[in-house]
């Protein structure tokens, strides 16, 4: 069974806050006859600019067939046409977004400097979204020019694939951006709105935009930024945002949590942890309805402390059908969600009574296609060839699981490491998982892996870095993997942390205690010292040792690795090259009779539950 297309309609209608002031305390009756009005809000987050299907699949239980269907998710035209199916339910309706829309993006859209993706956004009918972590990416001046419009300035050396300004000038977002948090520091206003505001017939809903306050943290584009705590922002503009006359508070959150259910639209949120269940139970329900939330990857839709609280997922593979009832006057008096996978055309066979395999938007198709075809011959190029799939480790849902040694972590990390040259040599590499952005190495039947694989893998062309650490600083930094800062970001299945990924000439083993998980930084102590050893010696840790690793950790101690800046011996020196570059070199040492194998693990944990 297929979904029907249907018609489709953009609605822009941008009421300023001070509009909202201006409404006063004028009731419902003065500027309409009361009575309760449904609106519908469709939603998602963390889209990462893939416009075109990211490969993920979903298990949804099918009763009738006994056992789980296996769907194919996600791409642009597939969202496009489940868009404007909700959108036909309900002539109140909106489309929001929660942030990372664009950034660590594949070159279907990053070769656009995300132009592409910002288009189809517009066309499918985005109104609005916060500011996310990776939106950051290039810069505040980068994003303000996805705002506001004008052609991005490219080097031809650096950027040789990069294009702006395909179709024309390029005239920015037709949606919004805010960003309630976040402080220009050279003009000390803010650098998008803070909220916003959208009547549906004798209602107003008030939307809050923001990103998490750490997300200096994470990217290494967002300087000259200040931002600001999420609780005390949320409960200032949510208060302005009553007493201005909104019916309902939203807030469009790009900070998540996890849980462990096991199916999606489990509606108690089993185990919810993470950044967005602490913000969430600090706010009241008095000021705000619902919390949208993203950055965390995960789905999930349940209540806290009063509030309604959801996600959708990642790269475009799920939406958010919010669904409230508001009385003019009086606020929500029924609200409800569901997370709808968007089933692309490349699933075959049955799905379970309840869903459908979507048709794809003939326009946005074609939108795409354009798109595709101004960069897939040099995408497509051959680089090099592997002997089996080679794997990032993830979860269910198909989100990395950042608390393991990856197989895929381990290539980018000998990359790195053989990029170092024999006048330059290094010790060992590391790199964040984070920065592993595609789930394999390749898969194509033969091997043969493309640069569209690899800047799939790594598209943010961190540079290079060497940095020289005490043994003893080398230790601090294996800490820091399971240390407060990173206990409380990434969790998983009773395990914390955020493990760097090593190259082949560094081994350990750490010992897996929850007790002992999640010390104030610099009082860790899991990590086996006798244990740690470089290419095969045990560590030194009067002796120096020299670190390859990318310019988020080595300048910015990304990701609370701030022994990358605290005890660095001497200022980072810059090896004149990329991690993209490291991984085509790397890659392209490897022909079809000689190909890459996977690598063997090199950090041990001592008591971990195997990974399902």
């Amino acid at each position: 069974m297929t979904m029907n297309i249907g018609s489709w309609y953009l609605v822009r209608l941008t009421v300023s806050i001070a509009a909202v002031v201006a409404l006063g305390c004028q009731t419902a009756s003065q500027v309409g006859t009361p009575g309760p009005v449904d609106v519908k809000l469709i939603a998602f987050n963390d889209l990462h600019g893939y416009i075109e299907p990211p490969g993920i699949d979903l298990n949804l239980d099918d009763p009738d067939q006994g056992k789980p269907a296996t769907v194919h998710l996600g791409g642009a035209a597939y969202l496009a046409t489940l868009v404007k199916q909700l959108k036909a339910e309900n002539p109140n309706s909106m489309i929001v977004g929660v942030g990372d829309l664009v950034g660590a993006s594949p070159a279907i859209s990053a070769w656009t400097m995300d132009e592409a993706t910002i288009d189809i956004m517009g066309r499918i009918g985005m109104e609005i979204s916060p500011v996310g972590n990776h939106e950051f990416d290039r810069g505040k001046a980068e994003l303000l020019r996805l705002q506001n419009g004008g052609c991005a300035t490219l080097d031809p050396v650096t950027n040789p694939h990069k294009r702006t300004c395909i179709n024309g000038p390029f005239e920015g977002a037709s949606f919004k951006y805010l960003a309630a948090n976040v402080t220009d520091n050279d003009s000390g206003q803010l650098l998008f709105p803070a909220t916003y505001a959208r009547k549906f017939g004798n209602v107003t809903i008030g939307f809050i935009g923001l990103t998490l306050k750490d997300t200096a943290q994470a990217t290494i584009g967002a300087v000259g930024l200040t931002f600001g705590d999420e609780v005390e922002v949320i409960t200032r503009y949510a208060k302005e945002l009553r007493a201005g006359g909104a019916d309902a508070v939203v807030v469009l959150l790009h900070q998540g949590g996890a849980t462990t259910a096991t199916k999606i639209n489990d509606k108690t949120c089993p185990g919810l942890t993470g950044g967005i269940k602490t913000i969430v139970e600090r706010l009241s329900a008095n000021d705000v309805d619902v919390v949208v939330s993203g950055h965390s990857h995960k789905e999930y839709v349940c209540e806290i402390n009063g509030i309604l609280l959801t996600q959708a997922s990642y790269y475009g593979t799920m939406v958010t059908d919010i669904n409230l009832t508001i009385t003019p006057g009086e606020g929500v008096i029924a609200r409800s969600a569901n997370s709808l996978p968007v089933i692309n055309g490349s699933t075959t066979g049955t799905v379970p009574r309840g869903y459908s395999i979507l048709e794809p938007d003939p326009v946005i198709t074609k939108v795409v296609a354009d798109y595709d075809a101004l960069t897939a011959a040099d995408r497509q190029a051959e680089i090099g060839y592997a002997a089996e799939p080679i794997e990032r480790i993830n979860d269910s849902s198909g989100s990395r699981i950042n608390v393991v040694d990856h197989p895929l972590g381990r290539v980018i990390a000998d990359a790195y490491f053989a990029k170092a040259t024999l006048d330059d040599p290094a010790d060992f590499a590391v790199m964040n998982p984070g920065a592993i952005r595609a789930s394999v190495l390749t898969s194509n039947v033969d091997g043969k892996v493309t640069y569209d694989d690899l800047f799939a893998i790594a598209p943010f062309a961190g540079e290079l870095y060497l940095v020289k650490l005490k043994g003893e600083h080398v230790i601090r930094l294996l800490e820091q993997q399971w240390e407060q800062n990173n206990c409380n970001a990434k969790q998983y299945m009773g395990m914390c942390g955020r493990v760097l990924q090593p190259s082949y000439t560094l081994t350990y083993t750490w010992k897996f205690d929850k007790n002992a998980q999640g010390k104030p930084d610099g009082t860790g102590n899991v990590v086996v010292r006798d244990s740690v050893k470089i290419n095969g010696v045990a560590l030194d840790p009067d002796k120096t040792y020299r670190i390859i690793t990318n310019d988020y950790l080595a300048l910015e101690g990304g990701d609370y690795f701030s022994a990358f800046t605290l005890y660095a011996e001497e200022p980072a020196k810059n090896m004149v090259t990329s991690d993209i570059q490291a991984l085509i070199d790397y890659v392209g040492s490897h022909p079809k009779q000689t190909p890459l194998a996977k690598p063997s693990l090199r950090i041990q944990c001592d008591g971990c539950a195997p990974i399902p």
